[in-house]
């Protein structure tokens, strides 16, 4: 049984003593580099963390001399954080750049912006991850809880997870298959056969791709300008999407080994921040909740918010999928455990 600790909502004018008041931070040494791992939020609407939510936790490393960057991957699809300058320029615009830490785009195409991590997993030997994100000494999840559209929740496990993979690590959770060409919308021009690093497109007329030679890295997605080249989403099952997703976020904890994780129950919809639509408000807010367990947290989480509302809100948009399988999977594996004693502040 893990420690989570809960403020609620309505005593969020004692956050920053709350955050202070706790004892989880001190893994933290002086002289150590800290990811604060975030998502910026999109430009159609404002349901990210706000960023003064996350100033006490900030200056709570300042004190301790922790170096700290507030930091997240770019993504596998086309949009608005798909590329370092516009990703950096969204987070400016969202009100991250006046906390007095430096950000950090991660993440880009080819090998030389990975590294590895060997686990033996079910689906995976080999995990991904954003390069910079090695030198970290330890990581801390700032998490907006909500819905998603393949894993059912989207709290700390789909945020380390999905968040900190690589391009090459985000593709191979999302599919089974290379990237798709829609041969209707193809010009011919040939941008994506003279852009591949691994010589894996080759034209006919129309493009296409290689499936031995494919490394799965998805610059190709990116760089046609036609958008004709896309990910095979349905390839993969929800439940592979989650234990996928488990699989990388015990890869990347179990290497740091100094983890906390934060999760804020605000502004819950049933889609994640990276939809410009993410869906109405599924619940008043609620709180925010910290633990060093990633599978405890996110398992508090939507009990707590099942209990208040009276029902399952995600189960009841998306009956579909059963979220509670990434938690049985992650104890499994070893990741950690759905038993937790609440401490309220």
């Amino acid at each position: 049984m893990v420690d989570v600790y809960f403020l609620p909502f309505e005593k969020f004018d004692k956050l920053e003593k709350f955050f202070e008041h706790l004892n989880i931070f001190n893994i933290f040494e002086q002289n150590e580099e800290i990811g604060l791992k975030i998502h910026f939020g999109n430009s159609k609407h404002k349901n990210h963390i706000p960023p003064q939510y996350i100033l006490p936790v900030i200056n709570i490393l300042k004190n301790k001399n922790v170096t700290q960057f507030l930091t997240d991957t770019n993504v596998l699809y086309r949009g608005e954080r798909d590329e370092t300058f516009s990703h950096l320029e969204l987070a400016y615009k969202n009100g991250f750049g006046n906390l007095g830490i430096p950000i950090l785009i991660a993440g880009g195409y080819d090998s030389d912006y990975e590294f590895e991590i060997e686990i033996n997993g079910n689906h995976f030997k080999k995990l991904y991850f954003a390069k910079e994100y090695k030198y970290f000494n330890g990581m801390i999840a700032l998490t907006h809880f909500k819905g998603h559209m393949l894993s059912g929740i989207g709290g700390t496990i789909k945020n380390i997870g999905m968040g900190c993979a690589s391009r090459k690590g985000k593709f191979a959770m999302h599919s089974k298959l290379t990237p798709e060409i829609n041969h209707s919308i193809c010009k011919g021009c040939g941008i994506c056969v003279k852009e591949c690093l691994f010589d894996a497109i080759y034209m006919k007329n129309k493009a296409y791709i290689n499936q031995e030679k494919c490394k799965g890295c998805a610059q190709c997605i990116h760089i046609c300008p036609y958008g004709a080249i896309s990910i095979p989403w349905s390839s993969v099952s929800s439940d592979e999407f989650q234990e996928k997703l488990v699989e990388y976020t015990y890869g990347i904890i179990k290497f740091y080994k100094k983890f906390v994780a934060i999760n804020f129950l605000i502004n819950i919809t049933p889609d994640c921040d990276c939809a410009s639509n993410p869906g109405k408000i599924l619940s008043k807010n609620i709180g925010v909740c910290v633990s060093n367990d990633p599978i405890a947290i996110d398992k508090f989480s939507v009990d707590l918010i099942k209990e208040i509302n009276g029902y399952d809100i995600f189960l009841k948009i998306r009956p579909e999928i059963n979220y509670n399988h990434q938690f049985e999977y992650a104890e499994k594996i070893g990741l950690g455990t759905t038993k937790y004693k609440l401490i309220e502040f």
